[in-house]
């Protein structure tokens, strides 16, 4: 086990990030609770001189970014502080340097609290997917700080037309591949709608469902292709979301 380094040559933000990665053991799932242009803190004991394949992803970017790093130090989980290691970054190509200055630079930045709840409204017919990707909606909320957050998952496409139609929203999230009838044709009646019509939405399916709103020139959609990766929906809602 090594300590911690005294002096650090990247200042570090505090945030909290998902990192996956492989080590000697299994496939494993975390957090970091820190961040810097040359390295990161995980909360888990690893082996000192480890090579790792990190992917991280943060709200606000719909991709991941997978970058190497070796483990620096290590302590156990019976340290004060508890276990965690230091890990540098090995040589970052130019698009992650990209990522991590543009990352740096946006847990810098304030978001103002809304003066009106964000208003989402889900259109998924399938129960389980409903509630899973209303519990990504809940989690964006959450670490927005945009508390209460009205979500509305509907399973109904008249029902989800009518409410979108009656009240703005902040977002309007739709699955394409569940809907019986025309989805585009939902999708355009909502855009010329008066109310709905500048509504941000995220259309998720096939790629064969998505081919017609992938041709569209409309900067307030986002098409997602299933499966999902971790964190896409969630960070696709923080970005369409978070200048309305």
């Amino acid at each position: 086990m090594s300590d911690p380094p005294s002096q650090r040559r990247h200042a570090r933000s505090q945030l909290v990030l998902k990192v996956e990665f492989d080590d000697a053991t299994n496939f494993r799932s975390n957090y970091l609770s820190d961040l810097s242009e040359g390295g990161v803190r995980i909360h888990a004991t690893m082996e000192v001189g480890l090579h790792i394949l990190l992917n991280i992803s943060f709200l606000g970017f719909v991709e991941p970014i997978q970058i190497e790093a070796v483990v620096q130090w290590s302590q156990p989980e019976s340290h004060p502080d508890g276990a965690a290691s230091g890990l540098a970054f090995v040589d970052p190509s130019p698009e992650a340097s990209a990522w991590l200055f543009d990352v740096l630079d946006a847990s810098t930045q304030v978001f103002a609290a809304p003066e009106q709840p964000s208003r989402v409204l889900l259109l998924e017919p399938q129960p389980f997917l409903r509630e899973v990707y209303g519990q990504e909606v809940r989690n964006w909320a959450e670490l927005r700080d945009e508390e209460p957050l009205e979500l509305l998952a509907l399973g109904d496409a008249t029902a989800w037309f009518d409410a979108v139609t009656r009240i703005p929203g902040t977002l309007g999230i739709i699955d394409v591949d569940e809907l019986p009838g025309d989805a585009f044709d939902l999708y355009l009646r909502v855009r010329a709608d008066r109310i709905s019509g500048d509504m941000p939405i995220i259309v998720i399916g096939s790629p064969a469902n998505l081919e017609a709103f992938s041709m569209l020139a409309d900067d307030l959609l986002l098409c997602l292709r299933k499966p999902l990766r971790f964190g896409v929906l969630m960070n696709t809602v923080r970005m369409l979301a978070r200048d309305v």
